[in-house]
């Protein structure tokens, strides 16, 4: 069964209805840019969201979210979504992995009741995790769409979640510039914000500008005739580091970007960031499309001869061998000085899950080969760590 997402134009129109709604006195209003930009001001959110006796405590918005109150301003949706950054548990880069075994569940072929109903449940205790995750109330729209339809209260309470925390997202900006660039609170969003648009991109750097964090990521034609698009993500990024040099020596800081999914045709580039007892993790500084068919004997002649410092540069491509036979080539080169292990999943076609396989390892500057002739159509690669 191939799962679809069901938006309802009347709810939309719904939403933006209550979105047009403004607090009516002056304990916060958001400062727009000159273009009407609504992008967060962190230090003043603090202070709003940890205030108990005011209209933007964080858990009373977070209870009222939880009940689809559409009451909820604009304003009162904006810390909601932003104000996450204040929490204990906040991560940007936050992974789901009961969402993922909800979707595992929901892709079957013939899914009975009891199953979805299983679902929901993994996407009910995700979803009291991270309130502002956009991802899972898609998920969850689509269980209770098959359990109580498309038009229950239930499937629809979802949908207005969803659409007020993009509508949030895009009045932070139009993502043209670095100046009017959207903001996320997580980097996941930045897809989910694609996807909405329906745009698709090519390749995606991470880039700095006047001190703060962006990832850009270059776009197929679109109707708004975007080229590029332009995310914020500087607050999680910091958070990032941050916790990484803080928790520097501990396991938990390995787990926080310990995998990349790398689809034929693409070259990626990873940075690798010591997080303690010989771990890694890592963040995609740049991806980009790479469709070309690579001969297994001149995979070395698509690598610099020196990378910057502590980077892992790997393409997923279409390859062949001398005799013209294809099959599925990652070909990689590591910078790092240290001899690395690391785990390899495999995505055959036409299935929405990884399998393990094996490898051989990075070696420092040496050009590394992994060869499949099943039809692969992505490479997941996980847990990188020095050889012991």
């Amino acid at each position: 069964m191939k799962i679809r997402f069901f938006i309802f134009i009347t709810l939309v129109s719904t939403s933006i209805g209550v979105f047009a709604q403004s607090y009516n006195d002056n304990y916060y209003r958001i400062d727009t840019t000159e273009r009407g930009f609504m992008p967060p001001d962190y230090e003043r959110l603090s202070k709003l969201v940890n205030d108990p006796q005011g209209p933007y405590y964080y858990p009373e918005l977070v209870r009222r979210f939880a009940q689809a109150d559409t009451t909820l301003t604009l304003e009162q949706l904006h810390c909601l979504y932003y104000g996450y950054v204040f929490q204990k548990d906040y991560n940007p880069y936050i992974q789901m992995g009961g969402a993922e075994d909800a979707l595992k569940i929901m892709s079957g072929e013939k899914v009975s009741k009891e199953n979805f109903k299983k679902a929901l449940k993994l996407l009910d205790d995700a979803i009291k995790k991270a309130p502002t995750h956009l991802s899972l109330y898609r998920y969850r729209h689509y269980a209770n769409a098959q359990l109580y339809g498309e038009h229950s209260k239930a499937a629809n309470d979802d949908i207005f979640r969803y659409v007020a925390l993009i509508s949030v997202i895009d009045a932070s900006g139009d993502g043209a510039s670095y100046e009017s660039a959207f903001h996320v609170a997580v980097v996941r969003h930045s897809y989910d914000l694609m996807s909405y648009y329906g745009f698709r991109n090519t390749s995606q750097s991470l880039r700095g500008h006047d001190g703060q964090s962006f990832d850009v990521f270059s776009l197929e034609e679109n109707e708004y005739e975007l080229e590029e698009l332009y995310v914020n993500i500087d607050r999680c990024f910091s958070h990032l580091q941050k916790m990484l040099f803080k928790n520097n020596g501990s396991d938990e800081a390995a787990d926080t970007l310990d995998k990349t999914d790398i689809s034929v045709g693409q070259k990626v580039t990873i940075k690798l960031i010591p997080a303690g007892k010989g771990k890694y993790a890592f963040k995609i500084i740049d991806r980009q499309s790479f469709e070309d068919t690579v001969n297994f004997a001149e995979t070395e002649k698509l690598f610099s001869e020196n990378g910057e410092e502590n980077t892992i540069v790997l393409y997923c491509v279409q390859g062949e061998w001398s005799s013209g036979k294809s099959c599925i080539l990652l070909t990689m080169k590591s910078f790092c000085s240290s001899v690395l292990q690391y785990d390899t999943y495999i995505q055959y076609e036409g299935s929405r899950e990884f399998s393990p396989t094996s490898n051989n390892g990075m070696f420092p500057k040496a050009v590394g080969n992994e060869i499949w002739n099943d039809p692969i159509i992505a490479v997941r690669i996980a847990n990188i760590r020095k050889k012991r």
